[in-house]
């Protein structure tokens, strides 16, 4: 007779006035769920996982919205885990200060050192990148917490457009996006360490979506405007005023009184963008609100945003967003009957 597996542990990660309740309390519930969805109708099937929430105290402590929180065992009596998720986080200015969770960040090496997956969902990508594990590696997190992410670890690759990565040698960490992206995460983890069968029950029973592959759609055209160059600055607010239509490079450059090489370099350094992606990302976040909040066919729209032919302005659009402008309007357009 085959041995029964024992079951998988999971410590989901809770800081007191920082985790949010909601994706901690979700992961857990999910995979409480998983083994009622996934057994057999004699009860016979063995349990998938063993579940419980974990912080540096036990006790119930508040969330970062004010709810309380129920933390199970305080980390240092975790000695062994298998899978440790480090969930969503608020914090001031949305502004991560490293050193404040040097016990947390320590023992999530320790848990490394162990064998177990390291995993995050939205901000906790951050308590990640901390232990350095992540270095050379690419991650993905909120795109709000982008500009704090790249300048405390500007040795993490950050790719905020993808929803989920699984990055290390043996795929040892797996880091989700923004806000309900936690739910990606953990059908992931379900598939992976249950069956894609199970990971498909228990998305239809809990009605969580696996069409979204990308956080591409959702991210904001949002260029750093903090980097000290008044020139670039000046034509920064000169396109941003309304004059992205009808901006070529040339006149970005004649409006700075710099040459076109000079202008090209200087702008890639202070945005991260070269100026015709910078043109084309400002022109799709224009097309973005048209598509979302009017019935404007998909030709006036690119004639409105700066492009004389659609094909075009769908070409880039696709690129940008990973969706076609009819394919953006339909998942983004409030419903009439919410209107």
């Amino acid at each position: 007779m085959a041995s029964i597996a024992p079951p998988r542990r999971v410590s989901v990660l809770a800081l007191p006035d920082e985790s949010t309740g909601t994706p901690i309390n979700g992961l857990y519930e999910t995979l409480v769920f998983v083994d009622a969805v996934a057994s057999s109708p004699d009860g016979g099937a063995a349990r998938l996982f063993d579940v419980e929430i974990v912080g540096p105290e036990q006790g119930i402590f508040q969330s970062a919205c004010g709810l309380p929180l129920k933390v199970h065992r305080a980390l240092r009596e975790v000695d062994d885990t298998d899978i440790v998720i480090a969930a969503s986080m608020l914090f001031e200015n949305l502004e991560w200060v490293s050193g404040r969770h040097a016990e947390t960040v320590e023992w999530l090496r320790r848990m490394h050192r162990n064998g177990a997956d390291l995993c995050s969902a939205c901000a906790g990508a951050l308590l990640l990148a901390e232990t350095g594990l992540l270095d050379g590696l690419e991650t993905t997190t909120h795109w709000a917490f982008a500009p704090t992410f790249r300048r405390n670890f500007p040795n993490v690759h950050l790719r905020v457009e993808e929803l989920l990565i699984v990055a290390g040698r043996n795929g040892e960490f797996v880091m989700s996006g923004a806000a309900s992206s936690w739910q990606d995460l953990i059908l992931f983890l379900i598939s992976r360490h249950a069956s894609a069968t199970t990971a498909q029950a228990i998305g239809k029973f809990l009605l969580y979506q696996w069409d979204s592959r990308s956080q591409a759609p959702f991210v904001p055209f949002a260029p750093p405007t903090d980097h000290g160059d008044g020139a670039i600055r000046k034509v920064q607010d000169w396109l941003h005023a309304g004059d992205a239509l009808d901006a070529s490079v040339d006149k970005m450059a004649f409006l700075c009184g710099l040459p076109r090489p000079t202008f090209n370099r200087r702008f890639k350094r202070a945005t991260g963008y070269s100026p015709i992606h910078y043109l084309q990302n400002l022109r799709v976040e224009q097309a973005k609100q048209l598509l979302e909040r009017t019935d404007t066919p998909v030709e006036e729209i690119s004639w409105k945003v700066g492009y004389e032919e659609t094909a075009a302005f769908r070409r880039v659009f696709k690129r940008i967003t990973r969706l076609s402008p009819a394919e953006y309007r339909r998942k983004f357009r409030f419903p009439r009957h919410g209107a």
